[in-house]
């Protein structure tokens, strides 16, 4: 077959596989958070030691055994904070099934187009890798998206304890006003004290949940009051202009890296777009570096130095404050 033709079936068949497994998880979140306005609220929670609240799905758990197996274990957790904190609503089992289903087509496409196991296995890495990737961005996007959001909320909150409201009150209020994500936690939080949890944990379980540093000011600060008393709605509003202080920076910041992390992209995408420029081409004039023994080491040796470079570029061009 011809090397072109190979390549676009490959690119083809992984971008359907992206498209699908996108369309999959924001229908599911999409749909889970409008069954759970619909009913108010009301979807039962638990929540384990773990701290995180694992019932609050509107379907069964497709893989029964395999989560009873390995919910006590710390990467099971870990892998459910991660999909929490990407806003969709799957369980770690089903993000497992989608991972192995992305991994599965990985390798298939690996094998079909070199029919070697060696490039087959690091296209299935690749694509899981991929994977990751993804769900981290949306991790980025969404603390994004609730920082920027913040400032607002904390206006409407002070206001409602300013007018005689009750915390969970003004909490309600600026559920029914915000828009999501701030507007599906603040939910959360108020569907976890509907159940029987202390306000208190409701709070810690929404630092945990979203890993959002400024979240987690606005939680301290709830704490305290809770804890002390205080004037809250003063301690809110010289929190949402430290807030918008810090989102002005941010964007200032991103657009004074923006050249820096588009070369950085450009650099780490280059040498795969090379290879398969040259290999359609010239087919078989890069086989000496899978086929040979000093091949595989040369290749394992650039992806080593490629690592290096990513991570020495990602420092460059975040700045942290």
């Amino acid at each position: 077959m011809n090397p072109l033709v190979m390549a676009v079936f490959g690119g083809t068949i992984t971008f359907t596989l992206l498209a699908i497994v996108f369309f999959v998880v924001r229908r599911s979140s999409r749909t889970s958070t409008r069954l759970f306005e619909s009913l108010g609220g009301e979807i039962g929670t638990s929540v384990p030691s773990g701290g995180v609240a694992t019932d609050n799905y509107p379907r069964p758990d497709p893989f029964p055994g395999l989560s009873e197996a390995l919910e006590e274990t710390r990467w099971w957790q870990d892998l459910q904070l991660l999909v929490l904190r990407a806003g969709l609503l799957l369980r770690p089992s089903e993000a497992l099934a989608i991972a192995a289903v992305t991994a599965a087509v990985g390798i298939a496409i690996g094998w079909f187009l070199t029919h070697e196991l060696l490039v087959a296995l690091i296209a299935g890495t690749l694509a899981l890798g991929g994977l990751y990737v993804y769900l981290t961005h949306l991790v980025a996007r969404r603390q994004a998206a609730l920082s920027t959001q913040l400032p607002n909320a904390l206006d409407m909150l002070s206001s409602g304890l300013r007018s005689g409201h009750s915390l969970n009150r003004s909490l309600r209020i600026v559920a029914t006003q915000s828009r999501p994500p701030l507007a599906d936690e603040a939910h959360h939080v108020l569907q976890d004290i509907a159940v029987g949890v202390s306000t208190s944990d409701a709070f810690d379980l929404l630092v945990t949940r979203t890993n959002c540093y400024d979240l987690e000011l606005v939680v301290a600060a709830i704490q305290t009051h809770l804890k002390l008393g205080g004037n809250l709605a003063e301690v809110l509003d010289n929190i949402s202009g430290v807030i918008r202080e810090r989102v002005r920076l941010q964007r200032e910041i991103d657009a004074a890296t923006s050249e820096g992390r588009l070369s950085a992209s450009i650099l780490v995408a280059l040498p795969f777009v090379m290879a398969i420029l040259v290999s359609i081409i010239n087919p078989g004039y890069l086989e000496p570096l899978i086929v040979d023994q000093a091949g595989r080491i040369l290749l394992i040796g650039a992806g080593v130095l490629m690592v290096i470079g990513i991570i020495v570029l990602k420092n460059m061009v975040e700045i942290d404050f």
